[in-house]
């Protein structure tokens, strides 16, 4: 049999057990529980397009909360059985820091929220419309292209905040090559919005949510190309390379290619170029041909450079006059002038002043006007000579009598 003093351990135990149920269950029931990742619902957005604005960014917020309630009430909810909202009435433009409230459950009391308010940037709402670009995945055989590629609608109405509509570079359609027949068809697709790098902007509204491509499977064939440049220059620069497509891919039917055996662009006059530059370059094609995938902007790539110059400025006495006889009596009047050649960079390296010998034409006329145009003599190749002034006054001396 069980002792005395053993038997008195145990319902020692027994009753501090009971004790402590007790405690736990009926003089301190309350226990304390944080929910995380609380969605905040936004109130009033409504009121924010009414006047004309808009939220920017995905506009998905959470919140922390501490709830306290006894603990057989807190042993059935969940973070879904705990609102919380934050009002937009009455916000405008800019950051706004929104105060959240949170509502829980009968018999639930909510301790602490953490953000106590969230950050909604709120800017103007705009609509823009946006052009549609096709993007045709999958692979065909060799020297088939999608063509006479049409959309509908042609293009689609983005709305939203000021900043996420203007990042907007086009809207995507995907479309698949192997759904696509020679004779042509329809396929619908998603409308995407993205940016300049191709990555969707998600916080936009679309006028369309879907896109109809129609296109028809066309043969590819290339060709030579010509191409006329015409013109220089100006002598202050130096072309350095021109780079201009020799051929060009050309897509249609079989019977639209067959008889193209050649292509002729519209000619490139080069002389207004005063940089480095690519210019488009205008080839008519015949009806039903279109442009390969990659050659729809061809360009001729000129790259230019100013060439060397060198300048030197000459008096009036090292100006030569010639053209009639009496010339000791006529005197250049203009001080002085200066002449700039330009080259390549070796023969201005070496250019000398007296390497440029100036001088005056003089006849009758230029006696009447009192003014005669400089030129220039030179044995160096040189690529352009500019003269300041140009022309310089003469006078006739006056003869004493003896």
């Amino acid at each position: 049999m069980i002792n005395s003093d053993t038997f008195l351990k145990i319902v020692s135990v027994v009753i501090a057990i009971m004790l402590w149920a007790y405690v736990i269950e009926v003089t301190d029931p309350v226990k304390k529980q944080t929910y995380t990742d609380i969605p905040v619902r936004l109130l009033n957005v409504e009121s924010l397009t009414d006047r004309g604005l808009a939220l920017s960014g995905e506009a998905t917020y959470t919140v922390d909360v501490v709830a306290q309630a006894k603990r057989a009430d807190l042993s059935g909810i969940t973070s879904s059985d705990i609102l919380a909202e934050a009002d937009l009435f009455g916000y405008s433009m800019g950051k706004n820091f929104i105060p959240v409230i949170v509502t829980a459950p009968k018999g639930v009391t909510v301790l602490e929220v953490n953000p106590v308010k969230i950050n909604v940037v709120i800017e103007e709402l705009i609509e823009v419309a946006k052009p549609i670009k096709v993007v045709f995945t999958g692979q065909l055989e060799e020297g088939i292209e999608a063509g006479q590629v049409n959309t509908k609608p042609e293009v689609i109405l983005v709305s939203g905040a000021r900043s996420e509509v203007s990042a907007v570079s086009h809207i995507k359609a995907e479309v698949n090559m192997s759904k696509l027949t020679v004779d042509g068809n329809t396929v619908q697709t998603r409308a995407v919005a993205v940016n300049s790098e191709g990555d969707v902007v998600q916080n936009v509204k679309l006028s369309s949510p879907y896109i109809d491509v129609t296109a028809k499977l066309y043969s590819v064939k290339e060709v030579p190309l010509i191409v006329e440049i015409t013109g220089e220059v100006a002598p202050i620069y130096e072309v350095t390379e021109l780079n201009v497509p020799e051929v060009i891919k050309i897509k249609g039917t079989e019977s639209s290619l067959k008889d193209i055996d050649v292509l002729t662009a519209a000619a490139i006059d080069v002389s207004s170029v005063s940089n480095t530059s690519s210019i488009p370059i205008d080839i008519p094609l015949p009806e039903g041909v279109e442009f390969a995938s990659g050659y729809e902007n061809i360009t001729a790539d000129i790259k230019i450079k100013p060439v060397a110059t060198k300048k030197f400025t000459y008096t009036s006495e090292e100006i030569l006059m010639e053209g009639i006889d009496g010339v000791n009596n006529i005197t250049i009047t203009t001080p002085q002038i200066t002449v700039t050649a330009s080259g390549s960079e070796m023969v201005i390296a070496g250019l000398k002043k007296e390497d440029l010998r100036p001088y005056v034409e003089l006849d009758a006329e230029s006696l009447i006007s009192v003014t005669a145009k400089v030129q220039v003599r030179y044995d160096k190749q040189l690529g352009h000579i500019a003269i300041d002034p140009e022309e310089v006054h003469i006078a006739l001396n006056q003869i004493e009598n003896e």
